[in-house]
């Protein structure tokens, strides 16, 4: 089984390239499943539900461990035992290192334990979709804010560098620039995933 995972900050285009690349594989004979995070199992949404409800003032601390109480259900329930060619995370652990890490300011030694201590299983490729944030929230322009989404400007810039800081010396993490047309991005998608098949 390959896991392949699509970060980046709002509006860089996850989901759509996601799709795209499933009917890829799909067409190609691989059982494929696309996962989100948090969610994806009945108890990561419920979680969901309590970190991106805006009337809720969670602290830092109780976001990144709720993250990773969905994670952690996630994993023991839709990988541990997978029989799928291909798993496509729409966002994975880098996640939360950018997020909570750098955006947050929570201790990236600490996440890194989290990770450790769950088993994250690591990705056989992650795309990093970079956009500049505000270009990102332009894309988004019309849709209502969750809690996270509404976290400023200054936070998003964070998040970003943070993803980009990630991606230093990580042959795993393939920067990919999100303004391009989205057929482009996808064939640069394929031509990677294809070492892979």
């Amino acid at each position: 089984m390959k896991i392949i995972s699509f970060e980046g900050i709002e509006g860089v285009g996850k989901s759509t390239q996601i799709k795209l690349l499933d009917d890829y594989l799909i067409n190609k004979g691989f059982k494929t499943e696309i996962l989100r995070e948090p969610g994806s199992t009945s108890t990561g949404e419920k979680i969901r539900d309590i970190l991106l409800n805006s009337h809720d003032d969670l602290s830092s601390k109780t976001e990144l461990l709720l993250m990773f109480s969905a994670r952690a259900q996630l994993i023991k329930e839709k990988i541990d035992n997978s029989t799928n060619d291909f798993i496509l995370f729409d966002r994975f652990y880098d996640a939360s290192s950018a997020y909570q890490g750098y955006g947050r300011g929570l201790s990236l030694k600490i996440i890194d334990s989290l990770i450790e201590f769950i088993e994250c299983p690591v990705p056989n490729i992650t795309f990093l979709l970079d956009i500049d944030v505000s270009e990102g929230f332009a894309r988004k322009a019309n849709d209502k804010k969750d809690r996270i989404e509404s976290s400023g400007h200054t936070f998003f810039d964070n998040v970003r560098q943070g993803y980009l800081e990630l991606s230093k010396d990580n042959k795993r993490i393939r920067v990919l620039d999100a303004k391009k047309e989205i057929g482009d991005i996808h064939q640069e998608i394929v031509s990677i995933v294809k070492e892979y098949l």
